[in-house]
């Protein structure tokens, strides 16, 4: 398949505020879609800051041998199998999270390899992410709780990432994390040089495909570094200036592409 006069053997998205769109669900005739163009010879990658159990979910139907970069590149598994993991280690994590406790009008979660957890006393929080994300949320009383090694912690403002506070963690944990605003309010912590664009490198190693036919599609900060590794890449229309600005062109609608795409000369 040739896009833009490029060959293309690799397609990878970003899945909120891209292949979703402004849905938080997968429209399910995209199923068949993706399905058609791996039996055309066209690879297709997930990649997302969610967690993998829900990610498999969503893609259930044709999950079995579909890759999936989990946690913003932090986690990358395929066929029920964690290929890539770089975890936070446990001094410089509690660290981090003791510091989001005491943040005011924030909300937060940790991520495990295989399990996502928030505080059990945060109600209407957890009610609000078990709406959003299945399976379930896992509820501790303590992250000390928390079961396996820390990939992700992230914190969330319902009306956006405050500016000085965004700064502030920045200052703190520059050069040992990873800090990405990921949209919608969302700052997520990472190891240092752990990102999408990190992780989708090592996938194409192990599995034997070219970056340079790869075409990526993504919307936000957490993306850029997935646009610096393909051949070609796409921003959505919604996304801001700075992230565009790192893309080779701009893209409206991913399903309506990822259709069109089956029309092509194979």
């Amino acid at each position: 398949m040739h896009i833009q006069g490029k060959k293309i053997t690799t397609i990878v998205s970003d899945l909120d505020g891209t292949l979703l769109g402004d849905k938080k669900d997968l429209n399910p005739a995209l199923l068949s879609v993706i399905g058609e163009l791996e039996r055309k010879g066209v690879l297709f990658v997930a990649a997302s800051g969610r967690q993998y159990k829900n990610m498999r979910l969503m893609f259930e139907p044709i999950a079995g041998g579909l890759p999936f970069i989990c946690e913003n590149g932090s986690l990358v598994v395929k066929d029920d199998q964690t290929l890539y993991q770089k975890c936070i280690p446990g001094k410089l994590a509690f660290e981090l999270i003791g510091d989001m406790m005491a943040m005011p009008g924030s909300e937060m979660i940790v991520s495990s390899e295989r399990e996502l957890y928030a505080l059990a006393y945060r109600e209407d929080f957890i009610r609000q992410m078990n709406e959003f994300l299945k399976p379930e949320v896992l509820t501790v009383a303590d992250f000390g709780e928390v079961t396996g090694e820390i990939n992700k912690i992230s914190i969330w403002w319902p009306d956006g990432i405050p500016k000085q506070e965004e700064k502030w963690f920045h200052q703190k944990y520059d050069g040992r994390l990873l800090a990405t605003d990921s949209g919608n309010g969302w700052l997520d912590f990472t190891m240092e040089g752990v990102n999408k664009g990190a992780a989708l490198r090592e996938l194409a190693r192990m599995e034997g495909f070219s970056l340079k036919e790869t075409l990526c599609f993504g919307d936000s900060e957490n993306d850029i570094p997935m646009f610096g590794v393909c051949g070609l890449s796409f921003a959505m229309e919604s996304s801001r200036p700075h992230v565009k600005a790192q893309a080779d062109a701009v893209c409206s609608n991913v399903a309506d592409m990822l259709r069109g795409f089956l029309s092509r000369d194979f």
